[in-house]
């Protein structure tokens, strides 16, 4: 019987075969893989899964499911978020609504110059402290229905 030698045409058309049925198909897995959505799903809204009740307190209530917050600010005593309100800001970022695309809206009343430079300042200073970038805020000012202090504002994920 003789034996088979395998010319130099025969090597290249084993390798082309190599490439096209093993390497070509892995390069397309990994490509099409890492090009998928990563972000993480909707969480499900099935009433069998626990989830945290709204927070509520004298001056501020939190819904993390919903990614809202609402706490009240009386521009002539205050200068700073007292430390509850700063720490519900830290719980609300950690909100499934807080997506990596989701701009922070800050609802705040219209107010004088000097009063909402004071308002934004503090609650700047607050997303600060808690590694929140300044292009992610966005506020929107509304028209109290009266001048009588303290003012609602109110802050969610768009």
């Amino acid at each position: 019987m003789r034996g088979y030698v395998l010319t130099e045409r025969g090597k290249l058309l084993v390798a082309m075969l190599i490439v096209l049925f093993l390497i070509l198909p892995s390069i397309i897995f990994v490509v099409y893989a890492s090009t998928q959505n990563t972000q993480p799903e909707e969480p499900p809204t099935d009433s069998s899964v626990a989830q945290p009740p709204p927070i509520n307190n004298d001056s501020a209530s939190l819904d993390i499911n919903a990614g809202k917050m609402t706490f009240l600010y009386a521009p002539d005593s205050q200068t700073t978020l007292d430390e509850n309100t700063s720490s519900m800001i830290g719980q609300l970022l950690t909100s499934t609504k807080n997506t990596p695309d989701s701009k922070i809206a800050v609802e705040i009343p219209q107010l004088t110059d000097e009063e909402t430079a004071v308002l934004t300042t503090v609650i700047l200073n607050t997303f600060i402290n808690h590694d929140v970038s300044l292009s992610d805020i966005v506020f929107y000012v509304y028209r109290p229905e009266s001048d009588t202090e303290p003012f609602k504002i109110n802050i969610s994920f768009n």
